[in-house]
């Protein structure tokens, strides 16, 4: 993503960018700095030289941490996680963090209700999650290590796995007791496996969201029959009638598209021995036709 600058423009910025107030580049370059060769220049005193460039140090940082590397679930390793637990009639549970998620998590931890309301972008990225709420949050920090998979943002911006990290960090969560995977699994699940159609052919399938009746309807237009119900999730409030709804279901995996929420219901559900996998935008992104159920 380059945003207003081509790739040779940020090479350009990285290898000869000035600070000022000439242009736009040269507030990219102040940028580039104050999150780069600046943090560097904080941790030295006065008169001290340190004669490595960030790029070096970033390397012997990570000779240095690299036991402390996790390898992140593959696309088959989730769907095989998948077929294991609907062959065994075991529950399972895929929660996804996105900024809005992680947003969550940290508000009055990390980032002010004050802040958050106060900023358009942020409240847009909570979508129907207002804060503060520090009963969900807790709820929600909980079921980190209670969800089977939990996908984290592999993007290190501010309020993507660099915020995740600073909670993590904060809150003192046992990173190696959680099974992670990416962020985006829905979706690379669906480019490198045929899992939802598998899931929609031979599995009694529920939809859980606000596009749930919408997803029905074009599931079954393909040809599947399988989709068994569709309850809508208003919001985060509307979580307990939402599972009470489901129990009324006979259903075998859940795809879960309900932003923030369906970090609840897909723990919840887990617990009843379903398979339960938020399902994110894939469901929108089927209808509007820029995505296809990846048949294999």
């Amino acid at each position: 993503m380059t945003y207003s600058f081509t790739k040779d423009q940020w090479e350009s910025l990285y290898k000869v960018g000035y600070p000022g107030n000439w242009d736009i580049g040269t507030l990219a370059a102040e940028a580039i700095y104050r999150g780069g060769e600046g943090l560097v220049k904080n941790h030295l005193k006065d008169g001290q030289y340190l004669p490595y460039n960030l790029e070096d140090i970033i390397e012997a940082g990570l000779t240095q941490l690299s036991k402390e590397i996790i390898t992140l679930k593959t696309p088959a390793e989730v769907y095989a996680q998948v077929l294991k637990a609907l062959s065994e009639k075991k529950g399972l549970s895929v929660i996804r963090l996105g900024d809005g998620e992680v947003l969550a998590l940290a508000h009055d931890i990390l980032v002010s209700s004050e802040e958050i309301n106060k900023n358009g972008k942020l409240q847009y990225a909570l979508g129907g999650f207002t804060v503060p709420n520090h009963e969900k949050r807790d709820l929600l920090i909980g079921n980190l290590l209670k969800a089977d998979i939990v996908g984290i943002p592999e993007a290190r911006y501010p309020t993507y796995q660099r915020l995740f990290n600073s909670l993590a960090k904060k809150i003192h969560l046992p990173i190696g007791e959680i099974c992670f995977t990416s962020s985006l699994i829905n979706y690379e699940m669906n480019e490198k496996t045929n899992c939802f159609h598998h899931l929609l052919s031979q599995h009694r399938v529920l939809l859980i969201g606000n596009q749930a009746d919408e997803g029905k309807e074009f599931i079954e237009a393909k040809g599947y029959h399988s989709v068994v119900g569709a309850i809508p999730v208003p919001d985060i409030s509307s979580v307990p009638g939402v599972l009470e709804k489901a129990s009324q279901f006979e259903f075998d995996v859940a795809l879960v598209s309900a932003g923030i929420p369906a970090n609840l219901i897909c723990v919840e559900l887990a617990k009843q021995k379903k398979v339960a996998l938020d399902f994110g935008h894939l469901l929108d992104w089927y209808i509007k036709g820029y995505r296809v159920i990846n048949k294999g």
